[in-house]
């Protein structure tokens, strides 16, 4: 489809770009206001929200790193140097036309490449069928690259460092996800994200993960295996039942995998647990508290103080790891029963120890909406309840294991 010139837009074309613009960054500009960009004379300001939105949406980091790539370089010798613009004397709160003329120019700009990238992309075809279900679930995929020139590209079916090389332009496979979560699966070429999806391998309730490696773990979905009726915890003298060598390391992986209908950057979640050598821990007694979301997803990961080397944390597009940063909060005795509560607020999140603040990190990419909660421990762990809170703090799901 050709968009020609702006100045001929109607609705639609502005409708589809804004509903591009959201499916890229998940932010939403109106309608309105990219008719207020593409008016150069309306001497319009936008939000640097927007700004960062039109950037990302081009693969910039942001806006400051779209001047900087493409309007902060220094000029060749042989070019004549720019004039200098001097801005018109204003007093009060007015802003100099020239600021209002250069943001309009540059967003305009931006607003040129972005349309010619959406509405003369490369008619590429990636379809993946069976992509809800329980586990194992087989997912069809088929794909057409024929209108792309590209030199390699491959499929990221979003399991932790599992890609298919693509040896022909089109073609059809299968890929079976053996393990609950929710997948992000891409189509990648020469480096560039064509086309996405997602399979949701969904749990019926609490399920585990355990295994002392990813080579002899299993899910076990017999909750009688991995509950005391009042908590969930799976003793070693069952674990060793289950051809799991529990006198090495071993991980126990609780997760439940559905759609919480709630906003992983604006709500709360409260764990009850402990992590102690007597009941099957390991070493620093590595526990870890994770929501994975639509966009992105949450971690904590607590250690003994002592081994915060191997504490991090993940939220969004910010990670940190122990080893580069100091993340001493982190380092929390859970040997006794301790409430561990994360809060997410305005790209926030925030963790208390027992009702005392200890760590915050803040991120730019969303989450989204939860699909799926994890309690992780090294060795036999132990989770009494877990409660999830909206914005305004109404209970949105809770599970106290009373079973």
């Amino acid at each position: 489809m050709q968009s020609g010139p702006s100045g001929d837009w109607i609705d639609y074309h502005y409708t589809k770009l804004h509903e591009q613009i959201f499916e890229v960054t998940k932010t939403s500009i109106s309608v309105r206001t990219l008719k207020r960009i593409f008016k150069v004379n309306d001497n319009y300001e936008p939000q640097i929200a927007t700004k960062n939105a039109m950037a990302q949406y081009l693969g910039y980091k942001d806006w400051a790193f779209f001047l900087k790539e493409n309007f902060d370089n220094d000029p060749k010798p042989s070019e004549s140097p720019a004039p200098v613009i001097k801005p018109e004397i204003t007093t009060g709160n007015r802003r100099p036309k020239v600021v209002f003329f250069a943001a309009g120019a540059l967003l305009l700009i931006i607003l040129i490449v972005g349309v010619k990238l959406f509405f003369n992309r490369p008619n590429v075809i990636f379809n993946v069928k069976n992509t809800l279900g329980h586990a194992p679930l087989t997912a069809a995929i088929s794909y057409d690259l024929s209108n792309l020139d590209y030199k390699n590209a491959f499929i990221d079916f979003g399991s932790g460092g599992e890609y298919k090389l693509l040896l022909g332009p089109k073609g059809e496979l299968t890929y079976q996800y053996k393990t609950p979560n929710f997948y992000k699966i891409r189509l990648i070429a020469d480096g560039r994200v064509f086309a996405k999806n997602t399979v949701d391998v969904q749990t019926n309730g609490w399920v585990c993960y355990v295994g002392n490696n990813d080579q002899n773990a299993r899910v076990v979905t017999d909750s009688n295996k991995f509950s005391d009726k009042s908590s969930l915890y799976f003793a070693p003298s069952i674990i060793g039942g289950l051809n799991i060598n529990t006198k090495e390391e071993y991980w126990v992986d609780y997760r439940n995998i559905k759609n919480f209908h709630v906003d992983g950057d604006q709500m709360t979640v409260e764990f009850r647990l402990r992590n102690s050598q007597d009941m099957g821990g390991f070493d620093c007694f590595d526990t870890s508290l994770e929501f994975t979301g639509e966009s992105g997803r949450g971690r904590f990961k607590f250690v003994k103080p002592g081994c915060t080397q191997f504490a991090d944390t993940e939220f969004g597009d910010t990670q940190l790891t122990g080893n580069f940063h100091n993340l001493s909060s982190l380092g929390v005795d859970l040997s006794k029963w301790t409430v561990v509560r994360i809060e997410t607020r305005n790209k926030t999140s925030m963790v208390y120890i027992n009702n005392i603040f200890k760590y915050k990190t803040v991120y730019n990419v969303p989450i989204g909406n939860i699909r799926g909660l994890f309690c992780r421990f090294k060795g036999s762990g132990q989770l009494d309840f877990i409660r999830v809170y909206d914005q305004q703090h109404h209970l949105i799901y809770g599970d106290e294991f009373n079973h």
